[in-house]
């Protein structure tokens, strides 16, 4: 049982309904399920994407750190 039978105040707003229904009517064609999928599978490869630049951001960052430290202290890396 979803969350929208559960709660019975779980509704869209009347301006949110409307404009659902306006860009449904607009696009003259039934919604596809592999659509749908397809925007997440982006939205997820978008997110996987940023926290790999994130990783590797976080690497260089290390790096250059410990290349400092070790200008500092006379070790060698």
């Amino acid at each position: 049982m979803s969350a929208t039978y559960v709660n019975p105040y779980n509704h869209l707003s009347d301006s949110a309904e409307r404009n659902l229904a306006q860009a449904m009517h607009l696009s003259n064609r039934p919604y596809s399920a592999f659509e749908g999928l397809a925007i997440v599978a982006k939205g997820i490869a978008r997110g996987a994407a940023a926290f790999g630049n994130y990783l590797i951001s976080v690497a260089e960052a290390l790096n250059e750190a410990r290349a400092a430290d070790a200008r500092f202290t006379g070790t060698q890396w």
